[in-house]
């Protein structure tokens, strides 16, 4: 186009049942919604202010917000920046949407998916594992010389993540334009195009990084214009984001790259002994040999003591892996006698390393020759970024063993690799309103789960978003909930806290897929739970002729792709397979949700902000609880409908959805259909399953 078209014009010619996108797409059906979406986007833009979107599945949201965003930069020449939460959204609109728009609307933009630096290989890495010969690294050397951009996903074979560690690059450890390959680096290259793109996708969680960065290190050039894409999941990847982690792990793996007593042939105090024998310096070479490594295990023997201590005390049970350090826990005999002393000569050790560390670059850097400068600087550069690390958690100490701000959460939590601590924010809505938010001329948010009871309140609040000063809009799916999908709940099963749910669960499941035939997702809220219930069932579906998944067993989108192969496949699964999963046809006609979501009540951060919400006379239950649950089952009940030609049958265990009063809210969330609430055998009688190779 050699004119900017005026938006009015171009959302004619798209929307309409004759206009382009129908023409490109045989099956496109127009969707005033979508119009409708894309227009108030546009208004957004033109009026700089901001919108939250609750968009249905089958909206299409993804166009309803692409287009106005490609006006917009092409008529104006400001950058749009675009965040998703997963990797399959932001491929499909790099190499799917964003070119069939450009191309229908002839208009020529830059655009560009950014990735984090951890993403990219480092060359310098790369050919330092090289000359070590590490066990793996040959493979990735010839693919290094074919790549086009240089990232794990283009891999076209696995490597483990200790070994992709080895040779990612690092903000810590990169020399910049000083590095020998800076020319050739992927990371700098892919830098170049963000800053000359018109449009920018990233991931919410390099939107984060770029909002934490330190000064003169942000990931991604000035932008005023922001749409979030799967917006309910940012405030928890935010929280993610700001917290502080303190753990042995991460100190291990810091001191690993300097130095390994197992492996002290890789490792950089090796290397840098090697080097220095040219130049003759014996009282560092012997510091190399013999000092450092040491000190070295005197703290590795420290660290083990305090979180061996802390693993101790932490009083969990198999069900309850965190455990919420309140005030009162911390003034406490055993915080105060045991835990608050070994961490204190933790600190003093990791500060006396990092200490040791930085002092040896200093002197190292005064004994380089020609012939030895890029070689010495080379494991400088990583000594020196382990030192800093450890530097660092000597100074987390002093947040997680001083008096916690009111505005956080300290909890411990056991992992597989043993106990670890983490001081969260509380409360991540003023961070985001000042960071994210004020800065902007616009920001769009959109989801097909953003609303609780068709308002906006829990999901503005957690945002810092004022609801008076922006557009807030819900776009129902436009598919025919009311006679393709019925929602049973059987009043005859216990509740989920009586000791026989479990039993009378499974044996409802049992029948039901029977009934269907198979071709079911079973949504859990507990590990434990899926557990239980999987002994139950698998022999039965297996007899039967239903192939079993239970998650876990097998990487996850492996599971998925053989499960849509099916017609008749059962899979039983918990957090991750409540959204983001589409499985489009007869494959899915039954998804059984066996509890209500409700967040443990356990968790640090809900405990710590029901004491906030109570103080504030609010009801932490139905203000906090409720709607996060209520949001979760609408995500479980999206599982069913992924095309206007899908049917089934949505069956919740949890009564207490029409017995409570508090179950309302969950029901007036979900687009309208059939419910039936009675005794187990009325319901299953009068529903019309669903059953592959049948019209019922």
């Amino acid at each position: 186009m050699d004119e900017a078209p005026t938006p009015a014009v171009v959302f004619d010619e798209l929307f309409s049942d004759e206009g382009l996108l129908a023409k490109r797409f045989s099956r496109y059906e127009n969707r005033p919604d979508q119009q409708e979406m894309a227009r108030e986007i546009w208004g957004a833009f033109e009026g700089n202010h901001s919108a939250l979107f609750e968009a249905g599945t089958g909206i299409g949201k993804s166009l309803a917000y692409l287009i106005p965003a490609i006006l917009w930069s092409y008529r104006t020449g400001e950058k749009v920046v675009i965040s998703t939460y997963t990797i399959s959204l932001q491929e499909q609109l790099l190499k799917k949407d964003l070119p069939l728009l450009l191309d229908i609307l002839g208009i020529d933009l830059r655009t560009v998916l950014v990735k984090g630096m951890g993403n990219y290989v480092c060359l310098r890495k790369l050919e330092e594992e090289k000359k070590r010969e590490e066990k793996g690294i040959s493979p990735i050397c010839g693919w290094a010389e074919t790549t086009s951009d240089g990232t794990r996903s283009s891999l076209s074979f696995p490597i483990t993540g200790s070994l992709w560690s080895k040779v990612c690059a690092e903000g810590e450890v990169c020399s910049y334009m000083k590095c020998p390959h800076y020319k050739e680096c992927f990371f700098f290259r892919d830098r170049g195009k963000v800053q000359d793109a018109d449009l920018i996708i990233v991931n919410h969680h390099l939107l984060m990084s770029h909002l934490t960065a330190d000064e003169g290190q942000a990931l991604l050039p000035e932008f005023s214009r922001l749409v979030i894409d799967e917006a309910h999941h940012f405030p928890s990847v935010a929280r993610s984001c700001l917290a502080r982690v303190f753990d042995r792990v991460q100190l291990f793996k810091a001191m690993a790259r300097i130095h390994s007593d197992n492996h002290p042939e890789v490792s950089r105090f090796f290397f840098l002994r090697d080097l220095l024998e040219k130049v003759g310096s014996r009282s560092l070479i012997n510091r190399l040999g013999l000092d450092l490594p040491g000190e070295k295990r005197t703290l590795t023997t420290k660290i083990n003591e305090a979180f061996d201590l802390l693993h101790e005390v932490f009083p969990s049970s198999s069900r309850e892996t965190r455990w919420r350090l309140t005030p009162e826990v911390m003034r406490g005999k055993v915080w105060q006698e045991d835990l608050i002393p070994i961490f204190r000569e933790l600190q003093t050790e990791l500060t006396r390393y990092a200490t040791s560390l930085e002092s040896l670059v200093e002197e190292v850097k005064d004994l380089r020759s020609e012939e030895t400068k890029s070689g010495i600087d080379s494991a400088l550069l990583d000594i020196a970024a382990g030192g800093q690390k450890i530097k660092e958690a000597a100074g987390l100490i002093d947040s997680f063993f001083s008096d916690i701000d009111g505005d956080e959460v300290l909890w411990a939590e056991k992992k597989e690799m043993g106990t670890m601590l983490t001081l969260a924010q509380l409360d991540v809505a003023p961070f985001l309103k000042e960071k994210l938010f004020a800065p902007l001329k616009t920001a769009v948010c959109c989801s097909a789960t953003m609303s609780v009871d068709e308002d906006f309140t829990h999901i503005a609040s957690q945002f810092g978003i004022d609801k008076e000063e922006c557009v807030l809009k819900i776009y129902p799916s436009p598919f025919d909930f009311q006679n393709r999908v019925r929602l049973l709940t059987p009043s005859d099963i216990p509740l989920p806290n009586s000791y026989d749910f479990v039993d009378k669960a499974t044996m409802v499941i049992k029948e039901a897929i029977a009934l269907s035939r198979g071709g079911a997702f079973v949504l859990f809220t507990s590990y434990d739970m899926l557990g239980r219930c999987a002994e139950g069932i698998e022999s039965t579906c297996l007899s039967e002729g239903f192939p079993f998944f239970k998650q876990g067993d097998r990487p996850r989108h492996l599971m998925l792709e053989e499960f849509k192969q099916q017609k008749n496949s059962v899979l039983l699964g918990a957090d991750s397979f409540w959204e983001g999963v589409d499985v489009v046809g007869e494959a899915l006609r039954l998804v059984v949700i066996v509890k209500l979501p409700f967040p443990v009540p356990s968790d640090p951060l809900l405990q710590a902000r029901s004491e906030v919400l109570k103080k504030e006379g609010k009801n932490p239950f139905m203000e906090d609880a409720v709607p996060q649950a209520a949001l979760k089952f609408k995500q479980g009940f999206g599982r069913l409908m992924r095309s206007s030609t899908d049917r089934g049958t949505i069956l919740c265990l949890d009564k207490r959805l029409f017995m409570k009063p508090y179950g309302k809210t969950f029901l007036r969330s979900l687009p309208e259909c059939v419910t039936h609430f009675g005794p187990t055998e009325e319901v299953f009688r009068e529903n019309h399953w669903s059953v592959a190779g049948s019209n019922r």
